[in-house]
């Protein structure tokens, strides 16, 4: 019988994702930092400032989810929450200033770790995954 070809795409999917979580957690073993919190951060250096529903957004969770890291972060002081001066019912997510330059290592350490999987790959390979990966994603939001 074969396997649903929906269903094997969704498999692998999974499995590259648990895979690359897995490598990123080991890279950074020495942070006690969980992918989604590292995630969160590389955000929040890229954009200096957001609020709730835009890293909800950006990370693709629920905002209870964002919230919950969020509030973690917050207790390890790698984060503040900042109202706005115009309209203090707005909360802004920043970086403290000291994790400004954990954010920056951070950020190098995963662009060199996806760099060094993706110089592993011949050139057709790469372009063969980015057309498959691009036709996926079309297909998604048909």
């Amino acid at each position: 019988m074969e396997k649903n070809k929906g269903i094997e795409i969704f498999t692998l999917f999974k499995d590259i994702d648990k895979t690359l979580n897995d490598n990123l957690r080991y890279e950074f073993k020495d942070t006690a930092l969980t992918v989604p919190q590292m995630n969160l951060m590389r955000i929040l250096h890229e954009n200096k400032r957001m609020k709730m529903s835009e890293l909800s957004e950006a990370m693709g969770l629920a905002i209870n989810t964002v919230s919950g890291i969020v509030d973690r972060l917050e207790k390890q002081n790698f984060i503040e929450r900042v109202r706005s001066e115009k309209d203090k019912r707005v909360v802004y997510i920043v970086l403290a200033d000291e994790t400004e330059v954990i954010a920056k290592e951070m950020h190098g350490k995963v662009y060199d770790y996806l760099e060094s999987i993706v110089s592993k790959a011949e050139e057709d390979e790469i372009e063969d995954i980015l057309k498959g990966l691009n036709t996926l994603k079309k297909l998604l939001n048909r």
